[in-house]
């Protein structure tokens, strides 16, 4: 079986049926199909060898694709073989060329294949060039860039006289058309012909106009340029003259639209602006660049404004003698006397002949990866010079730095262990394990533990050792998101549910103890092993409930640590666990909290002990800590219930957290010296209550938002209620006993105690909705709303919206959960909304629609559920067989190309192929669609369907096979999704349509 489909494999390739990357993955490294690419020139091999740190022989070759534009496309493939012969076997003999073998110990050579031993170990590295290439005067690469760049500047100052003369657009058009065409457009962006053109002249009329004709046609560099131009001049003149006529009417809208949004966010002080100026290497113009942020995203700039001056001394001038952040360093004519002007350590000069430099440099293993970095800083300590190289190879490292691997930093570099001749190599004063130190003859510094903030107790002992397996348990995620009918893009982004990563009882002491520890290296290394799983683990909010370590200077590294390696989008929440009081005896618990919190501040991470933390909306890209408040327990004391539910409207999760104590546990508590001697049982007692009657009082108010009770120890120990509440979910640690329970109601997770002895801690996660309803507290009735408030409405619910009408009077009639919003305007005709859109209505009553609201819901929700119901059996299905399975009105994403139409009518399912809503291809059966453009989702549809009768994907009639995809340009499908996505708003329970006709009727509307 398996041979036969090799041969049907090959034939595919060989007919071009399929590409290369489309061969099933159980056949991809098949002998006869990889020697069948090699021939047919779909895979070319390139460097090949033996890896010291890896301990094994390895292969790359690129394997040869076109893409869908009809372009020859290449993908590199790593292989590594950890025996010999297989990957001699793989490459067919082909073992000598491109390849290399130093530091291979011969021992991995099989005698049972024909080798010459000298032509194996010819080669020494793949580089060829040292550190002695490298140095603070140019090298040749750098003086033909300068040349390159001179070159660039004449033929720049031609066509920048060209653009500015002209006069009307019409010379400015024909200008960049002709520009296009020229030998340097692919190297010089139209963009800086505009910026020399604007700001040859703000102050001329007749320019604006000729630049905003010119914009408003949607030509590019339009995109780039529009949000710049509010900057440069008057962004109501820009606004007003900005008449966008590229594309339909609805994207001339959404154009104007974007414009206007921006406006207002820059009048309103919410673009922030940064400026840095250079030398420009490829223009070799002198450039200041501006570039403009929103708040809640320091990613990504919204705007940019690049000024361009052609001379040092004009450039100068208009900075009046600023060089802070500033990088000449490419300036290498410009002989001005630098230090007439303002620099600091953020300036980077020209490198001169006479120029006074220190030099350093850095050595080090990183990811599986070699660095080296030089560096040449001036007498204020700016950089002046630097050249950065990475290596993927050990014997390329030593090569590159001819052995000299002294001062390195090889900490975490586990491979040297494989190393069995090192005489060439210098290991002077590397940074390295002791075990490694004592291999290489090296000397170290030992370094002792407290042993005396290291004790374990019985019954947690048998309570990890009998809950060992619960802990390396992993629970079925995609079972979770099915649950919630989350897509692939809800799981990326965190979307309609927020993915909350947790870890608790890690007990570094322990691990430091287990790991035999003699060095401040060999910690070092332990800690970050441990904060390098948990890094890549951690998504955009992670919680470490207590018991980290009772040492606070191990305490303080591993949060160290944890900051340089994490994501910058990742929020971290810690509680306190009783180890983390051991070396405070006489201490108050307040100061005790006041140290932790002062180390997990400097690092942007918070603790909570008594306090409540809450996140509010932010763009998906925001800084972590955008929108996150902390009210502390002393504020929640002087705060009245209404003021602490108003502060949490807009909350998209809330945490409620503490150490919690054990007050009601009367088997493990203070008298067993879980505190050592910083808490007695009386004031354990005393904890307990505080957080309990807090919990109690914030029950109420917490009960509607998505709340987490983060607490060390679980709900019995600080509760006398000891079961859940089914309105939040409980995480805990602190026993040690593994447990977990989630029925979509009651939810706690106590299963990833780490414990004193696991080997391979990993976080947990679980699922928070991430929506809220900032009118939950509203009783039902009319009320009068504002349009910022319609706006957090939709924004809580996820639904993506811009409404910036005036609003005359706009009410929100709530009524048994479901929201419908109605305008009123100055003459009294009412509209209906639905997201920024409006609809008239016949009755000019808004009592009248309250009244009605249950009727239409009605009317509109039976054949609503059961079309709903047949798409998310469709979408699942899309899912299964690893497709988005988004549903949007009545269409159903396969991937960003593909979809699939369910007609509301007949619930037949039509797959097309889309660039965009004009440009479409028919295909005749969703099968058809996927043999052609998803191959491999393809594949996994025919697995699923011999083993299913019933998947709704599959034809329900014989499809002729001569039926040939069409072209199809109509937009009708749109019309009728966007109807059903109207309808479908009611699964938000927001009613948005009102169909009059059908209300009095008993009739059913009919999904067109």
């Amino acid at each position: 079986m398996a041979q036969s489909e090799v041969k049907k494999i090959i034939r595919q390739l060989k007919k071009y049926e399929i590409r290369v990357l489309d061969v099933p993955e159980e056949y991809e490294n098949d002998i006869q199909i990889v020697t069948f690419e090699r021939k047919a020139g779909l895979r070319i091999t390139g460097k090949r060898g033996f890896d010291i740190i890896s301990n094994s022989f390895f292969v790359k070759e690129d394997l040869i694709h076109i893409d869908v534009d009809g372009e020859e496309r290449k993908k590199s493939v790593f292989l590594s073989f950890d025996k010999f012969d297989s990957y001699f076997d793989f490459l067919n003999g082909d073992i000598y060329d491109n390849a290399c073998y130093a530091f291979c110990p011969f021992s991995r050579i099989s005698i049972s294949k024909k080798i010459d031993p000298k032509n194996l170990m010819a080669r020494k590295a793949f580089v060829e060039d040292t550190i002695d290439d490298y140095s603070l005067s140019l090298s040749n690469e750098e003086k033909e860039n300068y040349e390159e760049g001179r070159n660039i500047n004449k033929y720049c100052k031609q066509w920048s006289k060209k653009f500015n003369n002209c006069s009307s657009y019409d010379e400015l058009a024909k200008v960049v058309g002709n520009y296009k065409k020229s030998k340097i457009a692919s190297m010089v962006d139209v963009s800086f012909f505009f910026f020399q053109y604007i700001f040859a002249d703000v102050k001329d009329k007749q320019r604006f106009s000729i630049i905003m004709e010119y914009m408003s046609s949607g030509a590019y560099p339009e995109y780039k340029i529009i949000n710049a131009l509010c900057s440069i001049y008057n962004p109501d003149d820009v606004m007003q003259s900005f008449n966008y006529s590229l594309g339909v009417k609805g994207t001339i809208y959404k154009h104007k639209k974007k414009l206007k949004e921006y406006i207002c966010r820059l009048k309103n002080g919410k673009i922030e602006f940064y400026s840095k100026a250079f030398f420009d290497k490829k223009t070799h113009y002198y450039c200041e660049e501006t570039q403009g942020y929103r708040e809640d995203n320091k990613h990504f700039p919204i705007t940019t404004i690049y000024r361009y001056f052609e001379t040092f001394d004009e450039f100068i001038s208009y900075r009046n003698g600023d060089l802070t952040y500033c990088d000449l360093s490419g300036a290498l004519e410009c002989d001005a006397d630098f230090s007439n002007y303002i620099i600091d350590e953020t300036t980077k000069l020209p490198v001169c002949t006479n120029t006074v430099a220190t030099y350093s440099i850095k050595k080090y293993y990183h990811n599986r990866k070699f660095y080296v970095t030089q560096q040449w800083c001036n007498t204020s300590g700016s950089v002046i010079k630097e050249y950065r190289h990475s290596f993927d190879y050990f014997f390329d490292f030593v090569a590159f730095l001819k052995g000299d691997l002294s001062e390195a930093n090889l900490l975490f570099c586990d491979g040297l262990m494989f190393l069995e001749k090192w005489n060439s190599i210098d290991f002077t004063n590397c940074k390295m394990k002791s075990s490694l130190c004592e291999k290489f003859g090296l000397k170290y510094a030992t370094q002792e533990i407290n042993r005396d903030l290291i004790k374990s107790f019985d019954c947690i002992e048998q309570n990890e050792n009998e809950t060992a397996l619960v802990l390396q348990t992993s629970r079925n995620l995609k079972e979770e998101a099915a649950r919630k009918d989350l897509s692939t893009f809800d799981m990326s982004f965190d979307y309609k549910c927020q993915r909350v990563y947790y870890v608790s009882d890690i007990h570094l002491m322990h691990r430091i103890k287990n790991a035999g520890c003699r060095s401040k290296e060999d910690v070092i290394y332990v800690i970050q092993k441990i904060v390098d799983t948990i890094a890549n683990d951690a998504g955009g909010l992670l919680l470490i409930d207590g018991d980290v370590a009772s040492d606070i200077g191990i305490f303080q590294l591993f949060v160290k640590r944890l900051s340089q390696t994490l994501r910058r989008n990742t929020q971290v929440v810690f509680t306190l666990g009783n180890h983390e009081l051991w070396s405070f005896p006489g201490f108050q618990i307040e100061q005790i909290v006041s140290k932790y919190r002062t180390i997990l501040e400097e690092y942007g991470m918070y603790l909570l002990h008594n306090d409540l933390l809450y996140k509010e909306d932010c763009g998906l890209l925001a800084d972590p800590n955008t929108g996150t408040h902390l009210i502390k327990y002393h504020d929640l004391c002087q705060m009245n219930e209404t003021q602490i539910a108003d502060r949490l409207r807009s909350a998209r999760y809330v945490i409620l957290g503490g150490l919690g104590f054990s007050g009601y546990n009367m088997e493990f508590n203070a008298d067993n010296g879980i505190y050592r001697m910083t808490v007695d049982r009386d004031t354990e007692i005393k904890e307990s209550k505080i957080f309990e009657d807090l919990y109690n009082r914030l029950r109420p108010i917490l009960a509607n938002k998505n709340t987490i009770i983060l607490t060390h120890t679980p709900k019995k120990d600080w509760c006398r209620e000891a079961d859940p509440n089914k309105n939040y979910v409980y995480v805990s640690g602190h026993t040690h006993r593994n447990f977990f329970h989630d029925d979509g109601e009651y939810r706690v997770y106590s299963d990833n105690q780490v414990g004193y002895h696991s080997e391979n801690p990993h976080l947990k996660t679980f699922l928070l909705d991430n929506d809220y309803d900032c009118f939950s507290d509203y009783e039902d009735g009319i009320f009068e709303v504002t349009g910022e408030q319609y706006n957090d409405f939709y924004r809580g619910k996820n639904i993506s919206m811009t409404f910036q009408r005036e609003v005359n009077v706009l009410y929100m009639l709530k009524k048994n959960g479901y929201y419908c919003f109605i305008h009123k305007s100055r003459s009294g005709s009412l509209t209906i909304l639905n997201g920024g859109a409006m609809k008239k209505l016949e009755i000019q009553d808004v009592q009248y629609y309250y009244d009605n609201m249950d009727a239409m819901i009605s009317t509109i929700k039976t054949p609503l559920d059961k079309f709903t119901s047949f798409q998310k059996r469709v979408a699942d299905m899309v899912k299964r067989i690893g497709g988005v399975g988004t549903i949007h009105g009545s269409i159903i994403d396969i991937d960003f190309y593909n979809h699939i139409y369910v007609n509301p009518l007949d619930l037949s399912m039509t797959g097309y192929w889309a660039s965009d809503i004009i440009n479409k291809i028919v295909y005749p059966s969703i099968p058809a669609l996927l043999e052609k453009n998803c191959p491999t989702i393809f594949g996994e549809y025919v697995k699923l369907l011999k083993g299913n009768g019933e998947n709704p994907l599959a034809p329900k009639q014989q499809t002729n096979v001569a039926i040939l995809p069409q072209t199809y340009l109509d937009t009708d499908i749109y019309k009728a999704s966007r109807e059903i996505k109207k309808m479908q708003k009611l699964h938000s329970n927001i009613l948005s349509s009102w169909y009059e006709d059908t209300l009095h009727k008993n009739t059913q509307i009919e999904l067109t």
